[in-house]
Parts: C-alpha cells; sequence; structure tokens
C-alpha cells in the first residue's frame, strides 16, 4: 500500500485515457478478417504450434504456402509474436487474445513512455496532456491499429517513447537501471518492426548527436554505447536478415510503380491538417485521413511558437523535437522525392505516411513542452486551461473511437483454416506479394492433394513426393519435432528422395547419422536428397547456417558486455544519493493538482458523454443501409449483370487538360458474385476514343467473389488527363468486365432497361484546344 501511494498519480490519469483508446479491444470478442491483423493472428498460431512442438526459435513456418513452408520468421521481426505468445502459454489465451494483449500493450506503453519523459523534463501536466497527444493522434489510435491492423508497427509506437524516456535518464544519471532499459529498449525497437526501427533508430542517434554536442562532458558517450550494445544483443535478428536477404525474393517489395511505390503514398498540406471523417458502419472499409489531428497540429505549433519566445524550461530539448517533427513532416510530402530516391533503404518504408506515427510521437512532446511554457504549473484558473487543451485534443477524436463493429467470433487458426484461405487465394504465407519465398523458387506450384489433405485435418503432413519413388522402395516418416521429420528408407538402388518443402538454407539432411549432400528441384524449388540403396534413416531438419551462428554470437557477447557495463555503473554510482533523472522527475511532480484534476474532470465528463450518450446515439458515426451510401456525392442504382450495383459516385463537376480527375465508386452485391470482376475507368474522346484510363483487377482492392451483401465497398480511381485535349463532350463510363474471358459485363438502370456495357456517369467539356 505504502508503493501504491508513494507511485505518481499522473500515470493513473495516463492508464484511465489508454483504457478509454483501447476500449475497442478490451469490450469486444474477436477481430476484424480483413486487415493485416488477421495475418498477425495466424502467424501467432502458427508460433505456438511450433514452440510447443519443442521449436522455441522458429525462423521457419512449415504450415504456410500449401504446407510447402517459408521463412517468414526469419525475416519478420519476432517481438511481437513473442509478446502475444506468453499469455497464451502462461494464461491459455487463443491467439486472436494474445494479438488484442499486444495491440492494448502498445497503446499503453505509448502513454506511460510519453508521460514519464515529459513530465521528467516539463512537469506533470504537461506530460498528462502529451500523453493524450500520442494516444488520440489518429494514425496511432484509429489507422494502424484498427485500418490497417498492423500490429508489430502499431506496437513499436509504444517502445520509442520509452527509449526516449531511458535514454533521458541515462544522460542524467548513468546508473544501472536507466543503462538496461536504454540498451534493451533499443534492442526491442529493432525486434518490433523491421521498417520503423530503421526511422526510430535513426531518431535516436541523432537524439544521443544533439546532446553529445550541447551536453556535458562526461556523460557524453553513455547513449552511443547503449545504442551500440542494443544494435548488438538484437543481432540475432537483424544480422541473419542483413546477410541472407538474397535467400528469399524482395522485388515485389519495392516495385516502381507497383502499389509499394512510394511515390504514390505522399501526403500533402490540405490531408496532414485536414479533420477526421465520420466512419460509416455500412462500408466494408470505412473511409480515413492520413491526418494529424486537430489537437496535435495546433498544439504542436503552439509548443514552436513557445520556442520561438524562449519561453519555459528545457528549451534545447523541446528543440530537438520540433526539427525532428518537421523533418518527417516533410519527408511525407512530395518535395522529398529526392531523397526517397538517393538515401539507401528509404523505399523499403513504402509508404511515407508511415512517418505518421513518429510525427505524432514528437508533436505531443513539443506540444506538451509548449503547453507548460505557456501555462506554468497549473495552479488557480491555469488548471482549467490545462483541462481545455485536453478536450481540444480528446473532442475531435471522438468520431475515432466509433469503430465498425467485427464478428464476435473470428474463427478457428488451426492448420486447416490456413489452408482454407490460401485455397480461397486471398493470400499465401501470410503475405500477398510473394516476398519472402525462397529465392529458388522460380513457379509458385500449385496445391499438392496429398499435402493439404493433411493440412485440412489438421494431421501430421506427408511431404515425400511418393510419385517418384522407385518400384520396391519404401518411405515410413516420424515426426522428432515441427522442424525435424525422420524417413525410415527401404529400397534397392539409389534415388532421390523429393519432398513437397521448399529449400532454404539452414535446411539440412543426415543419413544414418553422418551429413549428406542436399539439391533443389526446379522450377519449384523443391527440397531433394540424394539417397544410395539401401536401408537408411534419413534426417531432414532445420539448423542454424554460419550467419545465423555468428549473429548469435555477437547477441551473446553484447548481453555480456551490457551487464557488464550494468554492474561497472552499480558500482561507480554506489553510495551516491543524487540521481539527476529521479529529481528531475520529483521534481517535476511539485506541478499544481489543480491542473490534474481540472482535466481528470473534463476528460471523465467526455468520457461520460461519449459512452452514454453520444455512442448509443450514434450521433458521431454513419450508418449506411438498403442500397445507399451516405458519404456518396452523387446516387446512382445502376446495375451490372444483375449482380452488383453501382450506388453511387464522387466525382469533380469540370475537368482540366494536364491535371488529376479523381473518382470514388460506390459498389454493393445484390446477390452472392460468382467469380472476381475487373473494374474499368474511361475518360471517352469526342471520337469515342479513351482519352485516358483506370483499371484494376478487384474494384476497390477486394475480390468481388468476397463481398459482403450488407456493406458497399468503396473503389477509388485517378485518372491524369493529357496536356492537350481537342475540344468537345468527353464521357466518363464506368464497366465491369471478365480479363479471361475479355467480356464486359451487360448494364441496365435501375428499372432494368438495359444500357450497353458500360454507364455514363457524367460529362465534360473541353471547349478550346489545349485550354
Amino acid at each position: 500500500m505504502n508503493a501504491l501511494r508513494r507511485t505518481d498519480a499522473g500515470f493513473w490519469v495516463v492508464l484511465l485515457l489508454c483504457v478509454l483508446v483501447a476500449w475497442p479491444f478490451i469490450s469486444r470478442a474477436g477481430l476484424p478478417q480483413q486487415t493485416d491483423a488477421e495475418l498477425h493472428i495466424f502467424r501467432l498460431a502458427e508460433l505456438n504450434r511450433l514452440v510447443r512442438g519443442g521449436v522455441w526459435y522458429p525462423r521457419w513456418a512449415p504450415d504456410f504456402y500449401y504446407g510447402y513452408g517459408y521463412p517468414i520468421f526469419n525475416y519478420y521481426a519476432p517481438l511481437t509474436y513473442y509478446l502475444g505468445l506468453l499469455p497464451m502459454l502462461v494464461l491459455g489465451m487463443t491467439a486472436v487474445q494474445g494479438v488484442k494483449f499486444v495491440f492494448v500493450l502498445g497503446m499503453v506503453l505509448a502513454g506511460v513512455g510519453v508521460y514519464g519523459f515529459v513530465r521528467d523534463n516539463w512537469g506533470r501536466n504537461a506530460g498528462i496532456l502529451a500523453a493524450a497527444l500520442v494516444l488520440f493522434a489518429p494514425y496511432l489510435q484509429f489507422v494502424d491499429p484498427h485500418a490497417r491492423g498492423d500490429l508489430a508497427e502499431s506496437f513499436s509506437f509504444g517502445l520509442l517513447p520509452l527509449a526516449f524516456w531511458a535514454f533521458d535518464r541515462l544522460r542524467r544519471c548513468p546508473g544501472p537501471g536507466n543503462w538496461l532499459a536504454a540498451s534493451l529498449l533499443t534492442a526491442g525497437i529493432i525486434l518490433a518492426h523491421n521498417l520503423m526501427a530503421l526511422v526510430f533508430f535513426a531518431l535516436l542517434l541523432a537524439w544521443s548527436i544533439w546532446w553529445f554536442i550541447l551536453g556535458e562532458k562526461p556523460r557524453r558517450g553513455w547513449s552511443f554505447a547503449a545504442l551500440l550494445l542494443g544494435v548488438g544483443v538484437a543481432a540475432f535478428f537483424w544480422l541473419p536478415v542483413a546477410l541472407e536477404q538474397s535467400a528469399v525474393n524482395l522485388r515485389s517489395v519495392i516495385g516502381s510503380g507497383s502499389h509499394f511505390d512510394f511515390r504514390h503514398h505522399f501526403l500533402d498540406w490540405r490531408t496532414l491538417l485536414g479533420v477526421s471523417h465520420l466512419l460509416d458502419w455500412g462500408a466494408t472499409e470505412p473511409d480515413f485521413v492520413f491526418n494529424l489531428g486537430l489537437g496535435p497540429w495546433l498544439l504542436g505549433a503552439a509548443g514552436m511558437a513557445a520556442l520561438m519566445a524562449r519561453r519555459g524550461q528545457g528549451r534545447r530539448q523541446a528543440a530537438f523535437f520540433a526539427w525532428a517533427g518537421a523533418a518527417l513532416l516533410f519527408l511525407m510530402m512530395p518535395a522529398s522525392t529526392f531523397l526517397w530516391e538517393i538515401v539507401p533503404g528509404l523505399p523499403f518504408l513504402q509508404f511515407p505516411w508511415r512517418l505518421l506515427g513518429a510525427t505524432a510521437i514528437m508533436l505531443a512532446v513539443v506540444g506538451g513542452a509548449g503547453a507548460g511554457a505557456w501555462l506554468g504549473d497549473g495552479g488557480g484558473w491555469r488548471g482549467w486551461f490545462w483541462a481545455a487543451a485536453l478536450a481540444l485534443v480528446m473532442l475531435p477524436a471522438l468520431p475515432l473511437t466509433e469503430i465498425p463493429p467485427w464478428p464476435a467470433d473470428f474463427g478457428p487458426t488451426d492448420t486447416r483454416r490456413i489452408a482454407e484461405i490460401e485455397l480461397e487465394g486471398r493470400w499465401l504465407g501470410t503475405t500477398s506479394t510473394a516476398d519472402f519465398v525462397p529465392a529458388t523458387v522460380d513457379v509458385i506450384p500449385l496445391p499438392t492433394e496429398q499435402v493439404v489433405r493433411a493440412l485440412l485435418r489438421d494431421e501430421p503432413v506427408d511431404r515425400v513426393n511418393r510419385a517418384t519413388l522407385p518400384a520396391g522402395t519404401t518411405v515410413t516418416a516420424a515426426a522428432i519435432t515441427p522442424l525435424h521429420t525422420r524417413y525410415t528408407v527401404r529400397g534397392t538402388e539409389p534415388f532421390a528422395l523429393r519432398l513437397y518443402q521448399f529449400a532454404f538454407p539452414g535446411w539440412r539432411a543426415q543419413v544414418n547419422g553422418r551429413d549428406a549432400t542436399t539439391d533443389v528441384g526446379l522450377p519449384e524449388g523443391f527440397l531433394v536428397v540424394p539417397l544410395p540403396a539401401g536401408n537408411l534413416q534419413v534426417d531432414v531438419f532445420f539448423g542454424p547456417t554460419p550467419a545465423r551462428r555468428a549473429a548469435s554470437g555477437v547477441t551473446l557477447l553484447s548481453l555480456v558486455l551490457t551487464l557488464a557495463v550494468a554492474g561497472y555503473t552499480s558500482y561507480s554510482e554506489r553510495g551516491r544519493r543524487k540521481n539527476s533523472g529521479v529529481s528531475s522527475a520529483w521534481g517535476a511532480l511539485r506541478s499544481s493538482f489543480w491542473g490534474m484534476w481540472a482535466m481528470v474532470v473534463v476528460a471523465g465528463i467526455i468520457t461520460l458523454a461519449h459512452v452514454g450518450l453520444i455512442s448509443p446515439q450514434g450521433w458521431l458515426r454513419l450508418e449506411s443501409t438498403d442500397l445507399r451510401a451516405l458519404p456518396a456525392q452523387t446516387d446512382a442504382r445502376i446495375v451490372y449483370n444483375d449482380e452488383i450495383a453501382l450506388i453511387g459516385f464522387d466525382a469533380p463537376q469540370t475537368m482540366q487538360p494536364g491535371q488529376s480527375l479523381r473518382l470514388t465508386l460506390y459498389w454493393h452485391a445484390l446477390t452472392v458474385v460468382p467469380q472476381n470482376y475487373q473494374v474499368f475507368v474511361h475518360l471517352l474522346a469526342p471520337d469515342g476514343q479513351v482519352a485516358t484510363q483506370s483499371d484494376k483487377l478487384n474494384p476497390g482492392d477486394f475480390p468481388t467473389e468476397r463481398w459482403p451483401l450488407d456493406r458497399y465497398v468503396r473503389d477509388e480511381h485517378e485518372l491524369v488527363l493529357p496536356e492537350e485535349m481537342p475540344a468537345g463532350n468527353y464521357r466518363l463510363v464506368v464497366g465491369l468486365w471478365l480479363q479471361n474471358e475479355g467480356r464486359r459485363l451487360p448494364v441496365s438502370d435501375a428499372e432494368g432497361r438495359p444500357l450497353g456495357d458500360f454507364a455514363l456517369l457524367r460529362m465534360y467539356a473541353i471547349v478550346t484546344d489545349h485550354q
């Protein structure tokens, strides 16, 4: 109880804010099945099966890709999966619950980390406000965890504020606790998300350089040492990724002109400063904005104004975050294209808007520091200004708490479900672009009946290609672990044991206890083991490579050095009571309680009003029904083949040569669609020729076979108009077709009258040539 009473009350306020933001995860069963969260659930379920089978750090997932396996765990950051695995092993949670646990944990860590860091430097009230700025930032509150369902990236944003807090305390006092926290959080950032690790490490390195220039000389090296050893601790993961990157396909991840080309995903000021939309529960994927959020950019601007006015404490500290936020904003805009083209590794980020999360953290620090500079400790009437600032953060974010419902029962996560989804063609190996498939796979093979049958029955898989066995040769298999199979072979002639399993560095074979050579069967890239005649015991198992052994050695050495430095700092600090990091934190607690409790009152009122009135009444959400899309600017009822209706569209009233014409279509399935259709949008010139067009294999990037009957599909197109266009009337038309047959679907209006094989949406007039 004494420890509880000594706990900073500000942490409890932040935890209450975390609960409000994470409430959809906490209060609802299940998780969505049409976001990346689904992929993370199946990866966690696969890891659970492997660990329970005795493989504690698998780099290979044997049940994906029609049962041929692939090395997803060798290349994808593992931390979130092991965090999700912990409650599964200890508490008996399901994979769905494990993923939800990690989502919520990431939100809590983000709030606590920002609060601790800002509190230590600018006071408790500033810390609470900064925590709210992070938790209610649109990208961190909704886009990443809900719209995208990106577990690893969402969780990584919880580690960056903690790392800044740890490094700040290490700068003040290089004690053992601060040293271990800084080093291990650096490793955690690298192990949380491959791409964000590059961004976050760059920010921490820049922050260390900043204080190396401005800080106190005796302590300048500690941050760099912690960064270095943190990288070393995480070497068991990142070093094999670097050394074995040529062993898998990574071309599709940054293909020029593809969906993953960074040039297609820049943001402009209008978007960044825009407001969040009301979410439509009648859409398969609600429309949202990649924006900063009203509170973050307003309070961030106020913080920058405070810096320019040279107000408040910790200006040098806040200045770094202001400059870092400005740099991240620049990298999200088209003007930074030249940097994306010349900086190595930057194109692998794929989406410049990914930087919104890191930007939100930078703005939160600047906003909290600025509020502290303008409002002081919050005593007396100033406490209500702190409350007003918190309301400015929370109120615009309330629409993003209205998360569309998802099914309460996610369904099973066993091998049968994996096989069913892969056979449906939704994804292969929990990826959609063949990334991380072994480079020796020239052609992705079709499913094999005997392998798929075992997966569908959730039984051990027989991977022997028995059609290639010589007459009189028998092979029986026994699974030792999920990544080790022992074959008993009896034959009278030499032959090649061909397995329905992708070859990859680390797969080895032993014959009668002695190492044997392996080969690759092309074009499928299957593992082949040449065998002599006789009675043989053949072990096929997945083991380390030289790169992985070296990486493990670097990790072990780094851990030893990290602990040794912790012991040294403990010895050097023995007997010293002065800890500038702690004294700064407790000094910050002298901030007036009036400001904190005013914020608690306002947060409580907003929360109760939202839960008790606003949300039940549905005032902050849309619910489209009855073949109508409420967000559509123009209603329509155009029917394609009596299966799909175009129920609305957004299109500009005028157009100009050389500009882009943005069009949004709202589709609705009228019945179960029997096959996948393609969509075309043509702008027809006066002579009937196509002036420009937009085509997609899947309208709305959602295969029509899977369209639900109770929600519409939002489908965005952009048509780039030629610089020179002859005068005359242009027609904007839309149609659906079957690519494999080259046949367009017949179109009719709401009364059933035929319209041909496309629908006319809008007419445009070009009055003079080259206008």
